[in-house]
Order: structure tokens, then C-alpha cells, then sequence
């Protein structure tokens, strides 16, 4: 059986795309733009609110949470906070 020492093109020219896609990903280009402190606020308002809603989402479903690593199975009296 003879071997295919030859490559096809689009074999030839992966390598060589993959270099190019890493060069202009690693490579640092100005951004010429300006974040003004009221774009500042509202990122950290964001995150302040991903925080408090994901800590609501964990307060609601503790008992559930619990159970799963407890493995103790949960009442429907557990879920109901009076």
C-alpha cells in the first residue's frame, strides 16, 4: 500500500488558520474608547444585583438544596417558612 505523503491543501492550511485566529486573539489592540463613571456604577450595580438575587434563589431553596446533599428527603412543611 502506498503512503499519502502528501497533504491536501485545506490539511495545509488549518495549522496556519489556528496560528492566525490565536495571534489575533493574544495580540493587544487599542480600544479606543472611553467608560465614563456612570457605566462604572452600573456594571457594579449588576453585579450587586446578581449577588442579592442569587442569594434570594439560595434562601428559598435551602431546604431543597440541603436535601440533596443530606440525602434526607424534604416535607412540603420544610419549604413553608412562617
Amino acid at each position: 500500500m502506498e503512503s499519502d505523503w502528501k497533504s491536501s491543501p485545506r490539511q495545509r492550511l488549518a495549522p496556519r488558520a489556528l496560528i492566525a485566529a490565536v495571534a489575533l486573539i493574544l495580540l493587544p489592540t487599542p480600544a479606543l474608547a472611553y467608560i465614563d463613571p456612570g457605566t462604572g456604577s452600573f456594571v457594579i450595580q449588576g453585579i450587586i444585583a446578581a449577588v442579592v438575587g442569587a442569594s434570594l434563589v439560595i434562601k428559598m431553596f435551602w431546604h431543597r438544596i440541603k436535601s440533596v446533599f443530606t440525602g434526607k428527603p424534604t416535607t412540603e412543611d420544610d419549604d413553608i417558612d412562617d
